[in-house]
């Protein structure tokens, strides 16, 4: 983290990058060039794209871009160039031994091609939601779950505020909360707001195993049930690292009573092959929540 002075008052803080130069390109040319190269392979690059799904939500992995690049393309390629202000990132917390869900306590999260500040009114509206939310940066600095999606973000969306939130939780009261939260800070500004849920669709297991996790995994998010993710989730039965995440954005209720529309699977792939132990894997996907 930096602190820039703006006056004799003031200090700005700037949440650095940790995986720049390992997960993704760390100069500018480099990245925008990998991500051009993502939206082509991806065959979804530009105005042309045709979809049935317009986009409320997406789920996406924060895996290295040679495992998520494809995946991530193919998501933003629905939602880039669209009148976006805020967007809402949840992702998961992977390191911490305490239950809790954070928000941030920076001003703004630096990516290789520019920075995207923290929509700190927001960030103030989930605080005196629920008592589950702690402002709190320690968990942001090392946590790459969101960060691996900030660079497409600031390409896609350059003057958009973010509002950040890692999710060391998966209690069915924490995300039963977090769930009304969102629908109370932001039911009435749908249409300015994209959310971002990541996530690995199982951990890292024989091959079939990680298939079959991924595959318990996408069958829930695809019938739109959170709260049987969740406690499947809950029960280890499901490995998705983000799957809380997940579950949190299933059950948000924006239209009074109406659930989200069922999400649409956009793509999959798996670390298979790519890494040395070769009767292991991850697997990965990306989904879109329709409006």
């Amino acid at each position: 983290m930096q602190y820039q002075n703006t006056s004799p008052a003031e200090y700005h803080r700037s949440r650095s990058p940790v995986m720049a130069g390992m997960f993704y390109p760390d100069t500018d040319a480099a990245l925008r060039i990998a991500l051009n190269r993502y939206y082509e392979i991806s065959g979804m690059q530009g105005p042309e794209t045709r979809t049935d799904c317009n986009p409320l939500g997406i789920i996406v992995p924060h895996a290295a871009w040679e495992l998520s690049g494809l995946l991530l393309g193919r998501a933003f390629s629905l939602v880039r160039k669209r009148p976006i202000e805020q967007v809402v990132l949840l992702g998961p917390l992977h390191a911490s031994t305490q239950e809790g869900i954070y928000v941030s306590e920076s001003d703004s999260f630096e990516t290789p091609i520019g920075d995207l500040w923290v929509h700190k009114n927001k960030v103030d509206e989930l605080l005196s939601c629920s008592t589950i939310f702690e402002l709190n940066d320690i968990p942001h600095l090392s946590e790459h779950s969101l960060e691996v999606v900030l660079p497409w973000i600031a390409d896609a969306f350059p003057q958009v505020s973010i509002i950040p939130i890692l999710i060391g939780t998966s209690r069915t009261n924490h995300i039963h909360a977090l769930s009304r939260a969102l629908e109370l800070c932001f039911s009435d500004e749908l249409d300015k707001t994209l959310f971002i849920a990541t996530t690995n669709v199982s951990a890292h297991y024989d091959n079939d195993e990680a298939f079959e996790q991924g595959r318990r995994f996408l069958e829930l998010v695809q019938t739109g049930d959170g709260a049987q993710l969740l406690q499947l989730a809950q029960q280890g039965h499901i490995t998705a690292c983000g799957a809380a995440g997940v579950a949190a954005l299933l059950q948000c209720r924006f239209w009074e009573v109406a659930p989200l529309p069922k999400p649409h699977l956009l793509g999959q792939a798996s670390s298979r092959g790519i890494w040395e132990e070769e009767d292991k894997s991850v697997h990965y996907a990306a989904l879109c929540i329709p409006r």
